[in-house]
């Protein structure tokens, strides 16, 4: 089970629609990041959340913040996380209060924790995801980009890449390992595949070579 954090502004259909995505067979917990600043809105905003999912028996808690104070905001919310029991996360970052959203995501930065992350365009169309992961920096070198390309190209088990690239097999499972574990790839029945990190490093090093 999952906890969905969100920032939440005058409207809760960004929340509402990313819950109902998901349904209370993935989330039972929603932590709402509000700004200081009373408004009518929000409160309207939070207590129509909170009788939705009172329907559906999910806990809904409300973190204040000064989310004109940057620093003091984004220690407040990862003092919040380092308490949670939670591992699973849903970042909803499509809400109208933009600077909390930044917020939320920076605590989730620093402390190298892990999410899965939704932004709704404004079409309201399609949903763009990525992970917390992904935006986490790592130096890669020649051999590392070699392997994600091969991988990219088929060759999707440790000892075709091994026979590809002409490295030994012990070389490529570390490396693979160490991809792996800073969220380049994933390795699926027994099958090794590229995640967005992965993509993006790839493309970024071809786009640097033109």
């Amino acid at each position: 089970m999952a906890c969905l954090i969100s920032s939440i502004g005058f409207d809760e259909k960004f929340l509402v629609r990313s819950f109902l995505r998901r349904g209370r067979q993935q989330v039972d917990y929603v932590l709402v990041v509000k700004p200081s600043t009373e408004n009518e809105k929000t409160e309207k905003a939070i207590s129509s959340l909170r009788r939705l999912l009172d329907e559906a028996h999910v806990s809904l808690e409300v973190l204040q913040v000064d989310h004109m104070n940057f620093p003091i905001a984004v220690s407040n919310v990862m003092t919040w996380l380092r308490k949670s029991s939670y591992v699973d996360y849903i970042l909803n970052l499509s809400s109208g209060m933009r600077l909390v959203n930044i917020e939320i995501l920076t605590a989730f930065l620093l402390l190298r924790l892990d999410a899965e992350v939704e932004v709704e365009p404004e079409s309201l169309q399609d949903v763009v995801s990525f992970r917390v992961s992904d935006m986490m920096g790592y130096a890669v070198d020649s051999t590392d980009l070699k392997i994600l390309s091969a991988i990219q190209k088929g060759e999707n088990k440790i000892a075709l890449i091994s026979k590809k690239l002409k490295i030994p097999n012990a070389t490529v499972w570390r490396r693979v390992k160490e991809l792996e574990k800073n969220g380049f790839l994933s390795s699926s029945d027994d099958r090794l595949v590229l995640k967005n990190k992965g993509i993006i490093f790839l493309n970024f090093s071809r786009n640097s070579q033109l």
